[in-house]
């Protein structure tokens, strides 16, 4: 399994370097962790529509532009997303953000799901 191995060969790294064990448990988390988690954005921003955007503009404009253009859009987003995750938990009750929370994933995936099924393009896709 490929994501084992790299963890594997990034925490053997982290041992070597690191000397020993003393405290290594815990940086071994850590980057078990961040490995798991590059994993999954990777797979899941694979396929977003973002991605394919982003590299058809590249194709037409300068590269740097566009890597800029999309960098300083996820900056804008993550703040976004941690100044309304640090604010919604603080100011509503959890158990209105839960469900709040669940209505949107809900109502956003059925709105994926009837596009996708009721797409008018020229082509199959």
């Amino acid at each position: 399994m490929v994501g084992s191995d790299l963890r594997g060969n990034v925490l053997g790294w982290l041992n070597s370097t690191m000397g020993g064990s003393g405290g290594m448990a815990a940086n071994q988390r850590f980057v078990e962790a961040f490995v798991k988690s590059l994993g999954v954005i990777g797979a899941s921003e694979i396929g977003d529509k973002t991605f394919f955007i982003a590299a058809i503009m590249a194709m037409r404009h300068p590269r740097l532009t566009v890597f800029g253009g999309a960098i300083g859009a996820l900056a804008v987003m993550t703040v976004l997303a941690v100044a309304l995750g640090w604010a919604a938990p603080a100011l509503i009750p959890k158990v209105y953000t839960h469900y709040a929370a669940t209505a949107l994933f809900f109502f956003f995936g059925f709105k994926t799901l009837w596009d996708a099924f009721h797409h008018e393009g020229g082509g199959r896709e």
